[in-house]
Order: structure tokens, then sequence, then C-alpha cells
């Protein structure tokens, strides 16, 4: 029996040594998908006043295959967090569970893959859903408000700069990317959704096509009915504090559109006085941070028309009322002639976000390089 397990030993052998002389390498592993968490400083963001860390996090999401072929370029994502403020918003359900019920006005949590974020993206190339692309997922929370807003600002820092430049390039010097125009997507929900339209609409030489889920897409629609800050106030003195989300959203929208350092001990000013008078000054300034109103420039408006595809949705059971806001701005788009696509669908405002990526995401990527 031994000398017959000898005699196999040296038959595999010999097979094997064969097989090295024909000249064939033996094949190299696909290499598998994977997250990878960097930091990376954004000089952007210094100096600000609230000291908001240039240090930030950003999760990327790298396809399977990546590490095979040198010389293959991969179009990348960048997929803009609302609600948590972090890198990990799209990956970790934990995080979401203190936004949820009450005192929070969300009565729905995202509908996360059971898979897992990875397994998710994977499954939709696997199925010629779309093409193998990098997402990247930075981290925008600023100190304080939460909200950045994705929007430069002398007590935030240079959040809009933070993305469309520092983190591209970025991405640019340590990833094999499309470094044009062409390879780039933006897709955002909430904040991020707002984010993506405007930051797509100013920075056109970035970015080929955008995707907004549930943005702030007409400011005046929110303005218009300031029922909730005052409940939150019921004694007219409006200030931030824990468990009042409008209110504290107001001042993080201030602290992006119209911060005043010389207005303590909040740094902000805001859009309606103690007795819910408009403040037209301080309207000006939000309403030029507005995508709806920043249609009426013509500049914005042939830079959004020179974008390859513009992806807009809403739920129509948005808790924050998002989808009438959605309908405006879709509404206009289409009065100036705008090519995109709207769509409606019956959800809240963070309930269904990965169904809602299971389409923005194959549209960006059919749109790309």
């Amino acid at each position: 029996m031994k000398r017959n397990f000898i005699l196999l030993g040296l038959i595999a052998a010999l097979t094997l040594l064969g097989s090295c002389d024909d000249g064939e390498d033996p094949p190299v592993p696909i290499s598998e998908s994977r997250l990878e968490f960097k930091d990376m400083v954004s000089e952007s963001i210094t100096p600000n006043f609230m000291e908001n860390p240039e240090l930030r996090k950003v999760q990327i999401y790298i396809p399977e295959g990546y590490d095979n072929n040198e010389s293959e370029n991969y179009s990348v994502i960048y997929l803009l967090h609302g609600l948590p403020f972090s890198e990990q918003s799209f990956t970790d359900p934990a995080l979401w569970e203190p936004w949820i019920g009450a005192p929070m006005p969300f009565v729905s949590a995202p509908d996360f893959p059971a898979e897992g974020f990875k397994e998710w993206v994977d499954s939709m190339i696997d199925m010629d859903e779309m093409d193998p692309v990098i997402i990247v997922m930075p981290d925008a929370a600023a100190n304080v408000y939460g909200f950045s807003m994705y929007t430069n600002s002398e007590l935030n820092g240079g959040f809009e700069d933070y993305i469309v430049n520092d983190l591209i390039n970025f991405m640019d010097a340590n990833y094999k990317t499309k470094d044009t125009k062409n390879g780039r997507a933006l897709i955002g929900t909430s904040q991020g959704g707002y984010a993506a339209i405007k930051l797509g609409m100013l920075h056109p030489d970035k970015f080929c096509v955008v995707a907004s889920h549930t943005g702030l897409l007409y400011i005046e629609g929110f303005l218009s009915d300031p029922g909730a800050i005052f409940a939150e106030n019921p004694d007219g003195n409006i200030v931030p504090g824990p468990g009042k989300f409008f209110t504290n959203a107001v001042f993080a929208f201030g602290a992006a559109w119209s911060p005043n350092l010389n207005n303590p001990p909040y740094m902000v000013d805001l859009p309606l006085d103690e007795f819910g008078a408009i403040r037209p000054d301080i309207v000006g300034k939000w309403l030029s941070q507005d995508p709806f109103t920043m249609l009426d420039d013509p500049q914005n408006l042939n830079n959004i028309r020179s974008l390859k595809g513009i992806y807009l949705d809403a739920g129509l059971q948005d808790e924050l009322g998002m989808n009438g806001m959605a309908d405006a701005f879709s509404a206009k788009l289409t009065a100036f002639g705008v090519a995109h696509t709207y769509e409606n669908f019956q959800g809240t405002h963070f309930g269904n976000i990965f169904s809602r990526l299971e389409v923005s995401i194959p549209f960006c990527s059919e749109i790309m390089d």
C-alpha cells in the first residue's frame, strides 16, 4: 500500500513538471471586490471657524478584477450621504437607529440589502445591470450642526471644494480612474441629493451625469411653511437643541448659506425672525444656493444642459415634503427644455434608498464612459 502511494506521488509530480514544461503560466486568480477605508487631507476645509477637521474619512468600493489589469481605468461614482453624517451611511445600518422614530420626523429606516453593500453592488455588476465602477463615499460631516450642505462657508470650511477638487484629485492620484468628466458621476440622497444637482450645475467640467434622491431642490418651498420650526420653539426663541430636527436643520443651513461670525453665539443669520416674518436679505443669500433659483442664471442653465444625464426622484410619502419640491424643480427643468428623468415612488424620505439607487447607479453607469 505504501509503495502504491509513492508511485502515485511520482506520477503527480511528473504530471506537474510536464505542465510547467509547456511554457504556460498558471492562471492568476481574479481579485475580489472589496471595501476600503482611506484617510485623506482636504486643505479646502481649513481654515474654518467651527474647527472642522481637514482629515476626512472615505469609504471606497473596488470592483472585482481591479488588481488584475494595470492598464484598465475605471469610471467613478461619487455617492454623497445625507443622514447620518458618515462615510458609512450606506453600509452600516446601526448608524441610522438614532434618526428613525420620535422625536425625529422619519418613520422608515433605509431598505439595506440583506447581503451587504459590497455584495449588493457585485450582484448588479454580475447581472449586467451596470459596468464595474469605483464607488466613493466621503465623510462630509460638519461640527456642531452636522449638515455641511456640501457648500463653501467661512463657518464650516470649503465643503464644495473638498468634493470637486480635493476628493477627485485624491482618487485620480491613488486609483486607476478615468480622470475626465465622462468618467465621473455624482449621486446623492437628501442633503447629498441637493449637492448632486448643485455641484453638477456648477461644475459640468467635472461630472457628466448626476442623480438626486429626495433632495432639497426648492428652498422657497421649505421656507413657505415654518410651522414645524415654531412647534419646536413655542416661546418664539428659535435656538438649536436636542430633539429639534427642523430647528437644527435651519441653523445648519444658516451655517452653510448665511454664516455671520459677528452674530454670536450661533454665528448664523436666519431667514425668519422670532415672529415668523421673512428677512429678505437673508432669504436672498439662501436662494443664491437654491437649485431652483440657480436655473435663472443663464450660465447655470447652460451648465446643466451640458450634462449627459440628470435623474431625480422623490417618495410620495416623504416626511419632509421633498416630493413637492422635486415636482417644482422638475417642472422648471421641463419649462426650460432641460432633458431629465423624474420619477415618483411609493415611499418615504429614507425608506427606499437602496431600491432607488438600483435605478440611479445603472442609469449613471450607462452614461459614463
